[in-house]
């Protein structure tokens, strides 16, 4: 094909992507703006593009993106205006050792309740108890990319914001109405972090910041075989892969964007034998693992309750790609359906985002950055909190935005790519 034929041919394909894109609502403008965001190109086959901007999730509901903001529908009212607290047990959902003890009993005290915390595993086992009436619990903390998925099972309360006054008070306002839950009308944000490269500053020679790709670094990590480590996470590890790549679609249903990545994987056995665990937060400070994919929680974790006796937190280190090159995530808190006392639960949503009980609760056990006005890099860096170096554990407003990476809701035929893609990885076929 001639070089005029084959420019043809891609125009062709663009407008018929382009059209396709309107067909969905956006303008013009807006569609182009997203092939050439999505890194796709001209060459977007039919399913990536129907995955990006015109898939449906579960329940037929939208796939939110941070350039694709969704209004979930309501499933039912919201309670009423200033009624009363219920009394007995407050029951609370969530990960263990994910929550400081003292902000619950804080709680406790202040409504005249008992406050019981119910745990689980993961996200999958959270999702499933609740489905399955499994547990009775009166708020769950949650992950946005499941927020499809309950809400179309219809698993959730709407809340009412009145209840809820820290929330515009002192979170940031990007998350006031964010893209995956308009109007917040189910959720409010927990804490936020992103996923990046943490190591030991004296055992690793290589200049990670300041190399050409920084994720390439577990690629040329034969010196630390062993000792290296990447996340136990289907999105995470395989997410990793694609941005070596320099792939940044972290939501693609592109079989071979799947495929290659599940490959480079595979690649890094015989480079590093990487460790596969959610053990970071503490192995980097301990020196059994040198370097490791991290949340940017673990290496503040590592300096404040690991690091062993005669050992200075500069050797601890964390690298954050730059805005709309790595991954940044938030939880969030939500009221089941089951709940008993709703009105409690929207006051524990207003106790943890109070300004006080979010900082605590970040320096005093999770590590976990509150998505709080009060809580900046250079504030916690001038009352000592954290050392000048680990300030990129710190977010911003400024880094979420349209333009940010953020794992998101797969269709059930992408959500399966995934993780076969991972199982086929940790079982090493």
């Amino acid at each position: 094909m001639s070089e005029e034929n084959n420019n043809d041919s891609q125009n062709k394909t663009l407008d018929g992507v382009v059209d396709r894109l309107q067909k969905h609502g956006m303008s013009r403008r807006q569609a182009l703006k997203a092939i050439v965001a999505s890194g796709l190109g001209v060459t977007v086959s039919p399913l990536v593009s129907r995955v990006a901007w015109g898939a449906t999730g579960p329940g037929g509901l939208p796939l939110a993106r941070p350039g694709n903001p969704v209004t979930l529908p309501m499933n039912g009212n919201p309670i009423a205006d200033g009624l009363k607290p219920e009394s007995g047990t407050f029951t609370v959902f969530n990960y263990a050792d994910y929550l400081y003890k003292s902000i619950l009993d804080d709680f406790g005290a202040k409504y005249d309740v008992d406050v019981q915390l119910t745990t689980f595993a993961n996200m999958d086992q959270c999702v499933t108890k609740l489905a399955n009436n499994d547990v009775e619990v009166d708020v769950t903390e949650l992950t946005p990319d499941r927020l499809t998925q309950v809400t179309a099972g219809k698993l959730l309360q709407p809340i009412n914001h009145s209840y809820i006054p820290n929330l515009e008070k002192n979170v940031w306002p990007e998350l006031h109405s964010p893209f995956y839950d308009r109007e917040s009308r189910y959720t409010v944000p927990y804490a936020v972090y992103t996923t990046g490269i943490g190591w030991r500053g004296d055992k690793i020679s290589e200049d990670i910041p300041n190399m050409d790709n920084p994720w390439s670094i577990f690629w040329n990590a034969q010196d630390y075989a062993g000792y290296t480590g990447i996340l136990n996470s289907p999105r995470e590890s395989i997410g990793l892969a694609m941005m070596y790549r320099g792939k940044t679609n972290l939501n693609t249903e592109n079989p071979d964007d799947i495929d290659q990545a599940l490959e480079d994987l595979k690649a890094l056995v015989d480079i590093c034998n990487p460790q596969v665990n959610l053990t970071q937060y503490q192995t980097l400070a301990q020196g059994k693992s040198w370097l490791h994919q991290s949340w940017s929680g673990d290496p503040l974790m590592n300096v404040w309750w690991y690091l062993p006796e005669g050992q200075t937190a500069d050797s601890i280190q964390y690298w954050k790609a730059p805005k709309g090159m790595g991954p940044i995530q938030n939880d969030v808190w939500a009221i089941p359906k089951m709940s008993q006392k709703p009105v409690l639960a929207h006051l524990w949503m207003n106790h943890i985002l109070e300004s006080k009980n979010a900082l605590s609760n970040f320096v005093n056990f999770t590590g976990y950055q509150p998505p709080i006005n009060s809580v900046t890099p250079q504030k916690l860096i001038d009352d000592g909190t954290i050392p000048k170096h680990l300030s990129t554990c710190v977010s911003t407003p400024e880094d979420l935005g349209s333009d940010s990476l953020q794992y998101m809701t797969l269709t059930s035929e992408g959500q399966r790519m995934w993780q076969d893609a991972y199982a086929r990885f940790v079982s090493g076929a």
